[in-house]
């Protein structure tokens, strides 16, 4: 993954190619495995060795010993408890449905319950969970909380246990940078999700602004709103949204993008605090003179969606996962009424960059089934069938970085976030309080924007609170 060698015990590479044997029918439920000596005879090791592998199957519920009679594959099939808040929406129930039954089809000897919870309850609803000893078995989360919860011990370090070809296939800077918590890994990319803006065509044309450049300088951006203020003057119409909530997080991270835009950010590479650089002062002073400028609307990212599904905003920022959100709001094809667009940049030939919002799986520590939990992951990451008929529906692009170049990536949708992709990484989130900093981050946002506070005055009071935030 990282460059370094990945050793695994012959014992559990034994117990895999049983486990393999067993999900693949080769060994029937209710039908007697051979010998330890067999097998030790068939993998050329020590009776030992073998005892030990099926000694963890049988622990994992796949084998039962029967004294004097030998060892059997178990009848009962293995339950994951999958906590996701794709369901909240009904078509991410289907698709997630879908996806589900692909997976115990392919894998007979699992079933997976999922347990559906509304995105801005979800770490919330996890940590009550852990906390009550309740504990999923695997987790949807995002990308940027894996280190608070690494460091309180719920989470697993995947390395020893997903599959080396699903490691080795994804984005490291991109992907498996952001699920790292003192150089371990504790989560994986769902779907890499670098954030892009998204324009409603229809309100573009009627302004006759149709078509335009990809990328927008920040200059034509301006111009293009302020044209669409003149155009729908009088009417409920809006050229951008800014998230309001209280969601601390995404209220400054769907801005971030705007940060990168002057070479601003949050924290450096060596995860030093950098608030207060030049960059972002120039960032903030632009947004706020486009906040005074042109009609913004405000709200919940929820709330956003609607209304610019509804046909009421021009532009939002939002991650992939847009395709099957507006598609379900709307009952039509994404690009019947929307097309994405890369995010704009402070000079013409700039690079457009961005950072990947990424949904992203972990291993509750508290799981008993942490081997078929690493094989689900595995599997709806990386089995071309099964994560491709995820992807393709929700929008996200493939973990699995072969798999951009297949036909179902070819569209105007799928070809602009992988273009957007190429200059996007994963923000810092590596000390376990960057959610407290976060809270900070968007304090900031709401006292420059709309509290009229002098800018650098502001960053460099919030630099000094997140510099004590992270020596803690």
């Amino acid at each position: 993954m990282s460059g370094k060698v990945r050793y695994k015990p012959l014992y559990l590479q034994v117990k895999d190619v049983i486990l393999t044997r067993i999900e693949h029918d080769q060994y029937r439920d209710g039908e007697s495995i051979p010998t330890e000596a067999k097998f030790a005879e068939e993998f050329g090791t020590s009776v030992t060795t073998i005892r030990q592998a099926l000694t963890l199957l049988v622990n994992d519920g796949m084998l039962i010993k029967k004294p004097g009679k030998g060892t059997y594959v178990s009848k009962q099939k293995t339950k994951l408890r999958f906590f996701s808040w794709i369901p909240e929406t009904k078509r991410g129930e289907e698709i997630l449905t879908e996806v589900i039954t692909r997976f115990e089809q392919k894998y007979p000897t699992i079933t997976v319950e999922c347990l559906p919870t509304p995105y801005n309850q979800a770490r919330k609803n996890l940590m009550q969970l852990i906390s009550g000893g309740n504990a999923p078995d695997v987790v949807h989360i995002q990308s940027h909380w894996t280190s608070y919860f690494a460091s309180i011990g719920a989470l697993e370090h995947l390395e020893p246990l997903l599959d080396k070809g699903n490691l080795d296939n994804r984005f490291y800077e991109k992907d498996l940078v952001a699920g790292m918590y003192h150089n371990k890994l504790y989560s994986v990319a769902w779907g890499v999700c670098p954030v892009s803006m998204v324009m409603n065509t229809y309100l573009i044309k009627q302004a006759g602004l149709y078509p335009l450049p990809s990328p927008m300088t920040l200059e034509i951006f301006f111009e293009c709103c302020q044209k669409l203020d003149h155009f729908y003057e009088g009417e409920d119409k809006y050229c951008y949204a800014l998230n309001v909530s209280t969601d601390q997080e995404s209220d400054f991270l769907t801005i971030y993008f705007f940060l990168l835009a002057f070479q601003g950010s949050f924290v450096n590479d060596r995860g030093d605090v950098i608030f207060n650089s030049p960059g972002n002062v120039a960032a903030f002073t632009w947004l706020r003179n486009f906040v005074r400028s042109v009609r913004v609307f405000k709200s919940t990212i929820h709330d956003i969606r609607k209304r610019f599904a509804r046909g009421d905003i021009a532009f939002i920022a939002d991650g992939p996962w847009i395709k099957y959100q507006l598609e379900e709001y709307t009952g039509a094809p994404f690009e019947r009424n929307f097309e994405v667009v890369l995010n704009p940049v402070q000079n013409p030939g700039a690079k457009s960059r961005s950072w990947n919002y990424n949904h992203a799986l972990a291993i509750c520590s508290q799981s008993q089934y942490k081997h078929q939990a690493a094989q689900f992951i595995d599997a709806i990451t990386n089995d071309y069938d099964i994560s491709n008929l995820y992807y393709s529906q929700v929008g996200h692009l493939p973990a699995n970085r072969t798999y951009l170049s297949a036909p179902m990536y070819d569209s105007d949708f799928f070809n602009t976030y992988k273009q957007q992709l190429t200059h996007a990484s994963c923000i810092n989130a590596h000390n376990a309080s960057f959610s407290k900093a976060m809270i900070f981050c968007t304090d900031a946002v709401k006292k420059i924007l709309y509290e009229e506070r002098e800018i650098e005055k502001e960053l460099n009071e919030k630099e000094y609170y997140l510099n004590m935030l992270y020596s803690d």
